[in-house]
């Protein structure tokens, strides 16, 4: 699924070309501000992240659909509770970042740019974490200290918070940035443990300290949506089928990787079209696909270029028999189209915010997200950095009290099956390779609406992972 992760990042090659444009109406319906501020962490004052808050922190399920292998590993049906300070302490001062009252971890995302508040969720999914383990007592009786960085969409921004972080913190949890590679070489020389939500570029994901909570990994493509598409529409639609992708470097590297990979199933690509950053014109490609009878169309792109695609193909009074669009499109800002969106599908490794009422890891989510930010609405990105926290937490508990950066690396390498308790997933987090399963939702009357499997979960029959 290189796919996915290489689309986050042109969602800020995007931003850095059009930097000094005016933004957009979706642009601007993106705009979020941040929490705590970059780099700075949160007080705990008022109702915060380290404030008073009331409910239980234990959450349902297991570790995940397979054992954990390896010394060490920890078995499913964990309520996810945090452990409490034992009798004789907690070893104290044990490695950077942890005081005998308190543990650091930081969290280098996308706050600040052009569009604010990129990845904005992820600094809240670790707000809403330390409040829930505080709230509780903390970790072995040491509360969190979020330290919640900015890596500005800049890969040098991001390599100066890695290295912040390095001297601050005792890890880097939950973060998200699309120039991640800017920290990459810092953070495995400074030996931090990185538990990120998504690592985006190669040399991220490929570093040695780096164990992301949805591991996509630079080689690898998992090819099940495919097969999907192939054994739903029918083979008359996959060969007849078109390919967009934003001129930005790597949007077209990855744009050729998906269509290799979706041919090894039967794909036939009959149309193929690079798209300038900043075009602003997208009907002269819609009607070259309706002149052509183009049956099937993905893009690899923001979800704001995808927004543009639909629009033109509204007015064009046309409109594919599949739209297909991966998990960046997840976002209630996404919707924002409006009617255009309607039949679109989208991919998806998490379970969704609309059946959040039989989801109890996503209830617990929800519950202490609505604490620190209220009326912050669940996205994919921050699913994830939940999970890296939560992971965080059972990885300690496995260590014991007197934590260090080594027992820690010792013990997340045990981990090879993580699904946070029923949140997305289960990945095999200590080899660093995801799951082939998905779901796909569809967008009905505006909303999100699960379309396969039925009722609920996901499907892991279509097919592996395959080598890139």
């Amino acid at each position: 699924m290189r796919s996915r992760f290489i689309a986050l990042a042109v969602i800020v090659l995007l931003m850095t070309t059009a930097c000094g444009a005016r933004l957009t109406r979706n642009q601007k319906n993106a705009g979020i501000l941040t929490i705590g501020g970059g780099g700075s962490a949160v007080d705990g004052s008022g109702g915060g992240p380290g404030g008073p808050a009331a409910g239980p922190t234990s959450g349902p399920g297991s570790l995940g659909t397979g054992p954990l292998a390896g010394g060490g590993g920890v078995s499913g049906g964990g309520s996810g509770a945090v452990p409490s300070s034992p009798p004789g302490g907690n070893g104290g001062a044990t490695d950077v970042g942890v005081t005998p009252t308190q543990i650091t971890i930081a969290t280098a995302s996308d706050i600040s740019g052009v569009q604010a508040g990129l990845f904005k969720s992820t600094h809240q999914a670790m707000a809403a974490l330390a409040a829930m383990v505080n709230n509780e007592g903390g970790i072995y009786g040491r509360a969190i200290k979020p330290l919640l960085l900015d890596s500005k969409a800049d890969a040098v921004a991001n390599q100066a918070a890695v290295q912040d972080a390095c001297e601050k913190s005792f890890a880097l949890i939950g973060s998200m940035s699309a120039f991640d590679n800017g920290g990459a070489e810092a953070g495995e020389k400074c030996g931090i443990p990185d538990v990120s939500a998504i690592a985006v570029n190669p040399s991220r994901a490929r570093a040695k300290n780096v164990y992301p909570a949805n591991p996509i990994g630079p080689d690898r493509f998992a090819i099940g949506t495919a097969n999907y598409i192939k054994n739903t529409y029918g083979t008359g639609v996959i060969q007849n089928a078109a390919m967009l992708y934003l001129n930005a470097g790597v949007t077209k590297t990855n744009a050729q990787q998906r269509m290799k990979a979706y041919q090894t199933v039967g794909f036939k690509w009959t149309y193929v079209q690079e798209v300038q950053v900043l075009e602003a014109n997208y009907s002269p490609f819609v009607q070259k696909m309706k002149d052509r009878g183009i049956k099937y169309v993905n893009m690899v792109a923001n979800y704001q270029a995808i927004q543009k695609l639909l629009d033109a193909m509204d007015q064009a009074e046309w409109y594919p028999q599949v739209r297909d669009w991966d998990s960046v499109a997840y976002s209630q800002n996404f919707l924002t189209v409006g009617p255009p969106g309607n039949g679109s599908i989208v991919f998806l490794s998490t379970a969704i915010y609309e059946e959040v009422s039989s989801n109890p890891e996503m209830q617990l989510y929800v519950k202490w997200l609505n604490r620190v930010a209220p009326g912050a609405k669940p996205d994919y990105f921050g699913f994830y950095a939940w999970s890296a926290g939560r992971l965080f937490v059972k990885v300690h508990e496995m260590v014991g009290p007197k934590i260090t950066r080594k027992k820690f690396f010792d013990a997340i390498k045990t981990v090879h099956s993580w699904d946070d308790y029923g949140m997305h997933v289960s990945n095999d987090i200590g080899s660093k390779i995801q799951s082939p399963c998905f779901l796909y939702v569809e967008i009905k009357n505006e909303k999100f609406v699960r379309k396969a499997p039925k009722p609920s979960g996901f499907m892991c029959n279509q097919g592996g992972i395959i080598s890139t």
